[in-house]
């Protein structure tokens, strides 16, 4: 099986011939690798598609996920809805300020057109740009769109959201509405334009910081309504902070592939969600990948591998993107880790 075949398979969890590798596409990563700023990175769409083919051949085995990607962090969203938006040299570029600093801003908001509307437009022009540029073996496959959660966050403020839930929780449900139909009309408009979708990917953090109960109030419909308009796509959710808490919430919200993060136990995890979906984590991106050396990169991923990949639907990754200075040599020990202890049947540790 090629490395795709791999990830596919383990999506449907199933047991491919060994365990998959995957890491997130990112900026940095592959700005570092080809040798550029960030800057340069997010601002022309062939350096954007050259320094994502030339770090992709670098690490044949990997499955770069979403693949090409046009990445320009977590800023498209709320950039559409009017937030400041700051570029470092080179750094991803973020939210400056609050855009919704009264609770009766929000009650007059509305959805951003998609296809009108801050960087949103560029984002679709960069996806035909690489989708015309790529070469014929190299297909963009994904949808990406922001959850409601993150986007409500940098728009509201991250500590002023989390109050409205509990305090103002008509004003926190009129903005997690809104930033849920933007999701949904945002991936449905660059689904319009991939030539060949085969997914989407809906990242959000920010779900964490919310209790089960929360969670179960306001996450679980706004992620059941995301993930239901899109039967048929393979459907990946990332979320790199702790999510122990809503792990049996998170299970009933319709996706495939659970991409987590390192503070959450994997053993837990495999026991609970990954009976139901596919595991694609959850080494460390940090103290492990960027710091550890190539042997404890092995090791780690060899845990990873005889507790998650047993029975199938696992996917080795990190439990979040790779830092921009992530040695070349622990990538390379990351895949033959896969390689000497992924083969199946595997077995638990």
């Amino acid at each position: 099986m090629d490395p795709l075949d791999r990830f596919l398979s383990a999506a449907r969890m199933e047991e491919p011939d060994e365990v998959p590798v995957s890491l997130l596409t990112s900026a940095r990563f592959f700005s570092h690798f080809y040798g550029i700023k960030v800057f340069q990175f997010f601002h022309d769409p062939k350096l954007m598609l050259d320094a994502s083919l030339h770090t992709m051949r670098l690490f044949p085995e990997i499955v770069f996920f979403p693949g090409l990607w046009a990445d320009y962090g977590i800023v498209v969203e709320p950039s559409a809805f009017g937030s400041r938006i700051f570029w470092p040299e080179n750094y991803v570029p973020y939210v400056r300020g609050e855009l919704l600093e009264n609770p009766e801003d929000i009650m007059g908001l509305e959805p951003p057109d998609p296809k009108t509307d801050g960087l949103m437009p560029f984002v679709l022009e960069s996806i035909q740009y690489m989708q015309k540029h790529a070469p014929k073996n190299t297909k963009y496959l994904y949808a990406v769109a922001r959850g409601p959660f993150q986007v409500a966050s940098y728009m509201r403020g991250h500590t002023e959201f989390l109050v409205d839930l509990t305090v103002r929780p008509d004003v926190a449900r009129k903005l997690i509405d809104v930033c849920t139909e933007t999701t949904i009309r945002w991936l449905r408009v660059q689904l319009e334009v991939i030539d060949n979708p085969i997914g989407i990917y809906v990242p959000d953090d920010n779900a964490s910081f919310l209790s089960p109960g929360l969670f179960e109030k306001f996450g679980l419909p706004a992620y059941k309504r995301i993930f239901s308009e899109f039967d048929g796509l393979l459907k990946v959710y990332h979320n790199d902070a702790d999510s122990t808490h809503i792990l049996d919430l998170l299970a009933q919200c319709d996706f495939q592939v659970f991409n987590f993060s390192p503070a959450t136990d994997i053993r837990t995890v495999k026991q609970g969600i990954g009976q139901k979906v596919c595991l694609m984590g959850n080494v460390d991106p940090v103290s492990v990948m960027l710091r550890g050396t190539p042997e404890k990169v092995e090791e780690d991923c060899k845990s990873c591998i005889q507790i998650g990949g047993p029975g199938g639907g696992y996917i080795l990754s990190l439990g979040g993107g790779p830092s921009m200075e992530t040695p070349k040599e622990n990538v390379e020990a990351m895949v033959r880790a896969a390689k000497r202890y992924g083969r199946y049947p595997v077995l638990g540790g």
